[in-house]
């Protein structure tokens, strides 16, 4: 358990990345932006304080059984009484959020907090009310309010006042409003509405003259079937116009129904002080998926407030944060501390107690005595306090330091000699700190959950953690779930240059496992083999003798070179020998550019290389190549550099030789002979446009797994694949225009479906097409699917982003549209009208030949929402009707039998 003091320490630092905030007082809208009274532009960086006012059964882990407060509060009083249970909600709401909570997020970074409130807290449920219709005020949520406001003020931050549980409940979804389905909702009941508004107006009374109060959160994530939302709408400018009697400088904020994000019948703005605030999970972190809203700021000319966003891993964060601060956009994440969490910043322990709570809860368990159930629930209210709270410091850098920084940065220096333990590895950006092939969860757009950390434990980076049974070494936690390729890199201290022997402590129910040390200088070791121990949780040793380290080794890397085994930590150990006793050897050869080959030893080198070429030679594809140029790298004694005469192409089988004798180490031992060792090809193979493209021949992907194939040529294909899965091709484009492309896929039984994307220099994606595969009846019954795709000349990245699954893919082959095909269809002749529109749309166009047409229509997300296809010559006119579909933009995608002849965005709105 780690205490407060440890925390401030650890993070002071991090307080420097939040736009200063002194002498600020009150936010106001300016066209776009949120401004303060001098007119600067203030980015809002928050923490949703969810729990603290509004318990949800997800935080308590107790969404099985009791999921809204008011069923975990009946679930409580069932077992300790009325009486002891209210001692616990003052407990819990006494100590969840305290100045200390608000001093830490200042440290950290945050300029801003988002409170989400009870109504209950404020005013008696209209059930309870001693005369129908009026309304009694409590005190209890109004000084809680007050101390957060105070505290905020101290540190110069802002607070938006949220309503999360509305008199009534505005939801289906029970557990994020409190919504009791054996009472009237907010919508089915005017005197919840009535009190609702009568809340508003309360609040804007008493916080009238408050500058530090950002604005008004009118209602969060209402989720109800609102024809046209208009009942929402009439309800807000309800409330709109009761706040404006008492108080006309304080922002109001504006969510859409179904969880934030339908605006239809909410636009336009209907107050010239108002923001829209949407909320965004789960979801690809790319500009298109937040096209919808940013469509909506230029239309209306109205900022943008992301309300909530984060439950996942801290990759999603700092991708999520970077997109959003690139857009101008502010943001508060959710929430601050739940009970045995990792992707928040503080961590609320769960005690075995609780645990066994939680058992007879689910009906896994005895009953415990009221008693022992009293204590157990006051000790988590007692946990509730920061000090009391696991630090998660990896969540933070992602959230500040890492959205503008690729470097890492240590998670513990570890001191060598001594232990390394696995899961200490740095903090950084996946594929700086670390590599893994999931590391994030995109349901939203891919309709498939991943989960980025399996062990759910003790970080929330992409790599799998979780609790460990070895008792050697340990810090009670291990790297599991493994998969080739995956590396971790640790910050170490080497206290003096020498030998050392590396205990590696393994567990495994599978054999052929295998790993390799590297540090920034090159390999350390070569590739050791991990043997099946008989289960994940049996330990052993692996014992990894005559390793030389140097005190300028800074950085240690841990490869994964064939999965299959689980890991908890290094023991270096100083074996007092002298590197003369140890032979020097080869240890890995690298392209280090285009021609050039790095070749690392496991010693340093002698300051001076022998004269001509030294006996050794370089081959690609079995053939010798002229080295021009030997040397040391100055920066790097453990590696010599080649330059070769040659220009190094991707898929280049590379290896080198050395049978010379007079290359030594700097202790004067002589380099041993090796013969036709691999040199890792690391050039991105650049495939030709038009031309064929074997699908396994890509530069980057997650989640794809390789398989031989039956298919014609042999080879291999793509396979096992889910929705969320990439692949990116590096190609050069001959010319620009519109190709054929060819997709060989098979299936036994299911659909597939793509997203092929183009990536820009600053990651940003634009969808090329969306198609789709029939099943074939079995996994290596191949067809070719033929589409259109209009590309631009030179060289570019292509993404292909697996929606609907599975399939396999062998290859795909782009082919130039003959001049005939080019002049069958004039795209030119298609318009789409009115557009913008407000659901009807008409789509006009001539063909001058007999042609089936599809014609669909795509969400943001890619996903097919319509789709009409008819047989047309001449003069064709479809009625396209999106009247049931909610506002913002879409993608109209028109093909012939021949492919693909006409797009177009279509924007459907409310305006006239």
């Amino acid at each position: 358990m780690k205490k407060y003091k440890s925390i401030w320490v650890a993070l002071g630092l991090l307080c420097v990345f939040t736009l200063p905030v002194s002498g600020q007082h009150f936010l106001s809208t300016k066209g776009k932006a949120i401004v303060n009274e001098d007119q600067d532009t203030i980015l809002l960086r928050g923490m949703g304080l969810g729990g603290w006012m509004v318990q949800e059964g997800y935080m308590l882990q107790t969404a099985s059984f009791a999921n809204p407060q008011h069923k975990i509060k009946s679930t409580i009083e069932e077992l300790i009484g009325e009486d002891k249970t209210a001692d616990f909600y003052e407990a819990w709401l006494s100590n969840h959020v305290r100045k200390v909570d608000i001093d830490s997020l200042k440290a950290w970074g945050f300029n801003s907090v988002r409170l989400p409130m009870h109504y209950n807290l404020y005013t008696l449920p209209v059930e309870e009310e001693p005369v129908p219709g009026q309304n009694t005020w409590l005190t209890k949520g109004f000084e809680l309010t007050d101390s957060l406001i105070a505290w905020c003020k101290q540190n110069e931050m802002y607070v938006i006042l949220d309503l999360h549980a509305a008199p009534g409940g505005q939801g289906y979804d029970a557990a994020i409003s409190d919504y009791d389905d054996t009472k009237p909702s907010l919508w089915e009941s005017h005197l919840n509405r009535d009190k609702m508004v009568a809340f508003w107006k309360k609040m804007a009374e008493r916080y009238a003259d408050e500058p530090w109060i950002a604005g008004y959160d009118i209602l969060n994530e209402p989720n109800w079937n609102l024809p046209g939302n208009t009942a929402l709408r009439d309800l807000y400018q309800e409330i709109t116009d009761s706040i404006r009697t008492v108080d006309t400088r304080h922002i109001l904020f504006i969510e859409g129904n179904w969880f934030a994000n339908d605006f239809t019948g909410l636009t336009p703005p209907w107050d010239d002080n108002m923001v829209y605030s949407p909320h965004k999970y789960w979801s690809f972190n790319d500009e298109v998926t937040m096209q919808w809203v940013l469509d909506m700021r230029e239309e209306y000319n109205i900022p943008l407030y992301l309300g909530e966003s984060g439950e996942n891993s801290n990759v999603w964060f700092r991708d999520a944060i970077r997109l959003l601060e690139d857009l101008d956009i502010g943001w508060a994440w959710w929430p601050m501390k739940k009970i045995e969490s990792i992707a928040g910043p503080l961590s609320v322990v769960k005690t075995p107690e609780y645990q066994a709570l939680l058992d007879y809860w689910n009906g896994n368990g005895t009953r415990p005595s009221g008693a022992m159930a009293y204590t157990t629930l006051m000790e988590i209210a007692e946990g509730l306090k920061v000090e009391n709270c696991i630090f998660q410091k990896d969540v933070i850098d992602a959230m500040f330091r890492q959205v503008y920084s690729n470097e890492p940065m240590p998670f513990h220096t570890q001191k060598i000699p001594g232990v390394v333990y696995a899961t200490d590895f740095d903090m950084g950006a996946v594929g700086a700190a670390y590599y893994d092939t999931e590391v994030a969860n995109y349901q939203v757009s891919t309709g498939n959950y991943t989960s980025w950390n399996n062990g759910w434990s003790y970080r929330n980076d992409g790599v799998d953690i979780e609790t460990s049974t070895d008792l050697i070494n340990t810090n009670g936690y291990n790297v599991g779930w493994t998969d080739t390729g995956e590396w971790l890199q640790y910050s170490i201290e080497v206290a003096a240059s020498g030998v050392y022997e590396i205990q590696v402590r393994v567990a495994s129910g599978v054999p052929g496992g295998q790993f390799r040390f590297s540090t920034e200088h090159g390999d350390i070791t070569p590739s050791i083999a991990s043997p099946s121990t008989g289960d994940w949780q049996n330990w052993a040793t692996i014992v990894v003798p005559d390793v030389i380290l140097a005190e300028n080794d800074r950085k240690l890397r841990f490869y994964i070179e064939e999965a299959g085994f689980n890991f908890s930590s290094f023991k270096f150990i100083a074996t007092g020998k002298s590197t003369t006793d140890i032979n020097t050897q080869f240890m890995a050869a690298v392209t280090e550019n285009e021609s050039t080959v790095r070749l690392t030893i496991n010693k340093l080198f002698d300051s001076s290389l022998p004269a001509g070429l030294g006996g050794f030679e370089i081959l690609v594809n079995g053939k010798t190549i002229p080295i021009t140029e030997i040397a040391i790298d100055p920066e790097n004694s453990r590696s010599i550099l080649f330059l070769v005469d040659h220009n190094f192409q991707g898929k280049e089988n590379i290896e080198i030789t050395y049978r010379g004798s007079q290359v030594q180490a700097d202790d004067g031992t002589l380099l041993n002979q090796f013969f036709f060792r691999d040199v890792e090809n690391t050039m991105i193979q650049v495939h030709a446009v038009p031309g064929k493209i074997e699908a396994e021949d890509f530069s980057i992907q997650s989640g794809v797994t390789l398989e031989n194939t039956t298919d014609v040529g042999g080879g291999q294909n793509i396979g096992y694949l889910d929705p969320g899965d990439y692949l990116e091709y590096e190609v050069n484009v001959e010319s620009a225009g519109t190709y054929h492309v060819d997709y060989r896929t098979a299936s036994l039984n299911a659909t597939g479906a793509i997203e092929l994307q183009i990536v820009d220099d600053n990651g940003n994606t634009n969808l090329l097409h969306a198609p789709s595969y029939s099943s074939t009846g079995g996994w290596q019954n191949w067809i070719t699917t033929s589409e259109n795709v209009v590309l631009p000349a030179g060289r570019h990245q292509l993404r292909m982003v697996i929606i609907q699954s599975p399939f396999n893919m062998n290859w795909f082959e782009f082919r130039p549209i003959s001049t005939s095909t080019e002049s069958l269809d004039p795209i030119e002749t298609f318009k789409v009208y009115p557009n913008p529109g407000q659901g009807q749309f008409w789509l006009q166009g001539a063909l001058k030949a007999p042609q089936k047409l599809d014609i669909q229509i795509y969400n943001l997300l890619g996903q097919s929402v319509w789709r009409e296809n008819r047989n047309g010559q001449g003069v064709v006119k479809q009625k396209i009707d999106l009247s049931a579909l909610p506002n913002g933009s879409y993608f109209l995608s028109v093909r012939t039998t021949e492919g693909e002849i006409f797009t177009k965005k279509i924007i459907k709105t409310n305006r006239e």
